[in-house]
This record gives structure tokens, sequence and C-alpha cells, in this order.
């Protein structure tokens, strides 16, 4: 696994029911973990340098997306099984993670200790500027 380990989704989750979902097939945790970080990463592309926090060889880790990333695998873990019904709490789970990735997405969190993305080398990617254009006395 790139992002997480098996102690995040062991928190997260009882391993007995990662593994009944998850062990019919090899490297299922790891296929979604890749999934999941491909949908991190379309919602951080545009503020955050995606490439090395989700570097391979050394990972930029932070609590929430650790949480977020979990939440996600463990909702396409659990659904895979048609069998089962997709207990109420592990989709508003993936609701909650989406949620944040949206905020994170918009600027309503912030993940201070991650590399924002960059707009040429050096000089980060600035917010648009704009100003209340109905008031006539407004100057920029």
């Amino acid at each position: 696994m790139i992002y997480i380990n098996d102690t995040d989704l062991k928190a997260d989750s009882f391993e007995r029911f990662i593994l009944e979902s998850a062990n019919d097939e090899p490297d299922t945790i790891s296929k979604n973990e890749l999934r999941s970080i491909e949908i991190i990463k379309t919602y951080l592309s545009g503020r955050y340098n995606t490439e090395k926090i989700f570097n391979p060889d050394n990972p930029l880790r932070n609590e929430l997306l650790v949480d977020i990333t979990c939440k996600i695998i463990l909702y396409k873990i659990f659904r895979r099984n048609a069998a089962r019904k997709l207990p109420a709490d592990i989709k508003e789970d993936y609701t909650w993670a989406i949620n944040q990735l949206e905020k994170i997405n918009t600027g309503r969190i912030a993940l201070h200790d991650l590399p924002i993305q960059e707009s040429s080398p050096g000089k980060p990617v600035s917010s648009a500027i704009w100003g209340n254009n109905s008031n006539k006395d407004f100057y920029i």
C-alpha cells in the first residue's frame, strides 16, 4: 500500500470484516487504495501538489487524508459483497469523506502541512481576486 497501512484500516473497522470482504481476490485492498488515491488527487490537484503527497517512495501523510482514504477504501471493499447489505454508517462515512474533499477543494478546509500547487517553479498558485462591483466607491 502507498499511503495507508493495515493499522489505519483496522482503526476504522474490524480486521475480520476487512478480510472477509477482501480475501477472495489478491491485491483487493491495494487496487482500491489506488482508486481512492486517484479520487482524492482529482479533488486536491487544483490546490495541492498531489505528486509529492502521494509519492510511492516517501508519501506525505496527513491524518485527515488518511482518514478520508480509509473511509473510501472500506466503502469500496464492503460494497463488493453483493450478498450483504452495506451498513448505513459505512455509507455515511463515505459521504463524509467526499464532503471533506469538496471542502478542501473549495478552500473551506486547509491542509497546512502539505505542499501547495505551484503555477511555475517556486511560485504558488494564487486564488482569483474579486471585489464588489456594485459599490461605485470601491477601488482596487
